[in-house]
């Protein structure tokens, strides 16, 4: 394909003006759709909704980033080969059993020292494992571990007090009404 010409290159600028121009009205609109109800909070309404809001996003964060852990492993893999093998503290028998692993179980291997395999666990710790237990082998995997640690349960109580705090709307109490004795019924779903 050859060069454009000077017609087709400005033709090609309007028409990339004109979707970002669609784009960024289609954008507007949903944020104007977002913060529409605001303005009609009382303002506890507009703390309780921000701060909820806030405090979701910061357990939303936590859900993602501390629940779970990836490994991408390109090295070599261990494969436990016995029914159940002793995952140690340190590359000798008289270290302390960290866990047990069982046959088929699979560890990356960060390292050996002689008899020894250093494996890294499912929760990040590295252990070691006796190089007699385990079958080593090529690895190109992908591991991700996620542990929810109560952080859903919080989001979802955040989410619905967002919920509840954007219809918490502003009470207009007529001139009329002097008494503050009085109850005055207001039906918010108007």
């Amino acid at each position: 394909m050859g060069e454009l010409t000077v017609m087709q290159k400005q033709d090609v600028a309007k028409g990339a003006q004109a979707i970002g121009a669609i784009v960024g009205r289609q954008a507007k609109r949903r944020a104007d759709k977002l913060v529409a109800p605001l303005p009609t909070l009382s303002i506890w309404g507009k703390i309780l909704a921000v701060s909820a809001f806030v405090a979701a996003l910061g357990f939303a964060g936590l859900i993602a980033f501390d629940s779970s852990h990836v490994v991408i492993n390109r090295g070599q893999e261990a494969v436990v080969v016995r029914d159940t093998v002793n995952l140690r503290q340190a590359p000798t028998t008289g270290s302390g059993i960290v866990e047990k692993a069982h046959k088929g179980d699979r560890f990356a291997v960060t390292g050996t020292n002689g008899k020894w395999t250093r494996i890294r666990s499912a929760d990040g710790g590295e252990n070691w494992i006796a190089t007699s237990l385990i079958d080593t082998r090529s690895a190109k995997t992908l591991t991700i571990n996620y542990q929810m640690r109560g952080y859903a349960t919080a989001l979802l109580i955040c989410m619905l007090t967002v919920f509840f705090a954007l219809r918490m709307k502003k009470v207009n109490v007529p001139a009329n009404v002097r008494n503050p004795s009085e109850t005055l019924l207001v039906d918010t779903d108007q």
